[in-house]
């Protein structure tokens, strides 16, 4: 399937679109002459764009590039049967109404897009602007897309007796991202059956489902739950297609990376000083005092590694601590408390799948168990972050302005904290800290100063992004303790350090030397690397298990950078300025390593 473009440039973002459009389907903007039904879906569309995605299609300049892009493809079950039942426009007005809830929950994951046809939707995800986490986005924004519809079909079935229903696929493949007219137009092709496949995964699924491909579920196996359904027989393929259906989230997400799954680990290597620090700390808070701890580095530098072993050593110790933890997520900057709310359901013991009368039952006894009489003064503002209603007087506590709200969301978290550090010394950790969002930000830098209080280890592990609003957590714990603070730099592992973690992940007398240095060469001392070049050879079929051993086999010689590892390197590249992405694109056909005087004169010579 393939999406041609040829409209002039959307006024308000600057994507092209099909000849024959009336509005943007990137941000909604209306385009020549739309009818009235045209113009209330394509306003629905604007106000569901966030402006950050809006400035990042206008930013993001590609010319012919091959991606990695998730496709996302949904459709209303039986929508012939449907139109045929009710009025036209009352047609027309009720798929406005699924598009605009449908088009939010692809926008909340920064997708884009791609088609509107009729009674279906085509996003993707990885173009224009690329994500580490791609497929794992496109699978979310599927489920919160049937989850949207289910109010909204409940009242279709008390009003019209309509059965509405939707349906999704997912696969993911190689997407081709050119310019039509100016850098700031684009027009996407999929090469080969990468939207195809969607599209008949989105037909082969039951109403309600989610129905995934191989190629995606290796990409998100960590975060969902799913039903392994087998090959799937699809209309146009010679082969039948390996399916999965989503069920949803893992209560307890698995590691994003690693060879766990296959049956390969390795002890940390590199890391002991590091560990050994972190162990000498946690020593303190045991003895009774708080301490801070940032842990910087590049990704895939084995900042969660160190943390889990640390974690290991701390929950299997004879003078156990009590262990909390927190994580951000790529797409959380504009989700207001995400990092509080999973510090908060840590605390509490609240499973992510917990149904709302589960939660507050958890929330109620705890906070009753922690806190005694005063459970009270904590319950309704707790309740509140967690978007749990809270009935009569002290429901009424709520009603307030946010600014006095965030107030006592702290006061709420300090009491719940100092309840948990008396039982035990308390290990607070937030990870991924970079994606962190303000208010997170806010409520966490006012929770710092707790650890001079009470035995407390707050670590947060962070990318070494400066310029987003995370880094102001780590200048502000600079700020506050001094010398008092310590910070962890993880740099790459040495070349001997690389060749111990490939040894130890690898143990094959096969491995032809080539091979072998051609992994640590393109590692480059960075382990996740390491670890998603040799899980790619084995997904491959290049190294196999026999009789116990792991053997190589001719198809080794072939190395390629697997999807994971690039689609991390893609949405590092997209966020550099468009003058640094030129010389990037630049120096990669010029060579690994070269003076930077020849990438000036190139740079020079072709007037980029």
């Amino acid at each position: 399937m393939t999406a041609g473009f040829a409209h002039p440039a959307c006024p308000r973002c600057d994507a092209a679109l099909p000849a024959d459009a009336r509005f943007c389907m990137n941000c909604g903007q209306a385009l020549g002459d739309a009818s009235q039904a045209d113009l209330t879906l394509q306003a629905r569309l604007a106000a569901a764009a966030p402006a950050p995605l809006i400035e990042k299609m206008r930013t993001t300049r590609l010319t012919g590039e091959r991606k990695p892009v998730t496709a996302l493809f949904a459709d209303v079950v039986g929508s012939t049967a449907l139109a045929e039942r009710i009025d036209p426009e009352d047609w027309t007005a009720m798929m406005n109404e699924a598009f605009d809830l449908m088009s939010r929950a692809v926008f909340r994951y920064e997708g884009t897009i791609a088609q509107l046809q009729g009674d279906a939707m085509l996003a993707f995800f990885g173009a224009p602007v690329a994500h580490e986490d791609d497929p794992e986005r496109a699978a979310r924004a599927a489920i919160d897309m049937i989850a949207a519809t289910e109010e909204f079909a409940r009242q279709l079935k008390a009003a019209h007796g309509i059965d509405f229903r939707i349906r999704a696929g997912i696969n993911t493949g190689p997407v081709v991202v050119g310019n039509v007219g100016t850098d700031l137009r684009y027009e996407y092709t999929a090469l080969g059956d990468a939207v195809n496949v969607a599209a008949r995964m989105q037909a082969s699924a039951q109403p309600g489902t989610v129905l995934i491909t191989l190629s995606t579920y290796r990409l998100v196996a960590d975060a969902f739950e799913v039903e392994d359904l087998g090959e799937i027989a699809v209309k146009g393929k010679t082969e039948p297609v390996h399916g999965y259906r989503v069920i949803g989230l893992k209560a307890v997400p698995g590691r994003r990376r690693g060879l766990e799954l296959v049956g390969l680990e390795s002890p940390m290597v590199g890391r002991d000083a590091q560990l050994a620090g972190l162990r000498s700390l946690l020593g303190v808070v045991r003895a009774g005092r708080g301490r801070v701890v940032c842990i910087l580095g590049e990704p895939g530098i084995g900042k969660t590694r160190l943390l889990a072993e640390l974690k290991r050593g701390a929950l299997e110790s004879d003078q156990p601590v009590a262990w909390v933890e927190g994580r951000c997520v790529s797409y959380g900057r504009q989700l207001p408390y995400h990092l509080v709310l999973d510090l908060v359901r840590a605390c509490l013991g609240i499973p992510f799948s917990a149904e709302e009368a589960e939660a507050r039952s958890i929330l109620e006894d705890r906070l009753r168990a922690l806190l005694g009489e005063g459970w009270t003064d904590a319950y309704p503002y707790l309740s509140h972050l967690l978007s749990l209603p809270v009935e009569g007087e002290l429901g009424e506590r709520t009603k307030i302005d946010p600014e006095t709200m965030q107030g006592r969301y702290i006061a709420s978290i300090h009491q719940l904290l100092r309840a948990l550090s008396a039982e035990a010394p308390l290990v607070v950790v937030c990870e991924d800290v970079h994606w962190a969002d303000p208010a997170s930000v806010e409520v966490m830098s006012q929770l710092l100063p707790l650890a001079s209080q009470l035995p407390v280890l707050f670590i947060a592990a962070a990318r070494t992004e400066t310029d987003v609003p995370g880094w102001r957590l780590v200048a502000h714990a600079r700020e506050v303790f001094g010398s008092a603070l310590t910070e962890i730099q993880l740099g790459p592992l040495e070349a001997e350090e690389s060749r111990s973690l490939v040894s130890n992940l690898l143990e094959i007398e096969s491995l032809p030397d080539r091979v072998r240095e051609l992994i640590l060469a393109r590692a480059e001392g960075n382990p996740f690397f390491v670890e998603e070049v040799i899980r790619m050879l084995i997904d491959r079929g290049a190294i196999q298990r026999r009789d116990g051993l792991w053997v190589a086999n001719s198809a080794v010689e072939s190395v390629e950078i697997p999807e994971t590892l690039h689609g991390l390197l893609l949405a590092r590249i997209d966020q550099l300025p468009d003058e640094a992405k030129r010389s990037l694109r630049v120096a990669s056909v010029i060579g690994r390593q070269f003076p930077v005087r020849v990438l000036e004169r190139v740079l020079a010579g072709t007037g980029a």
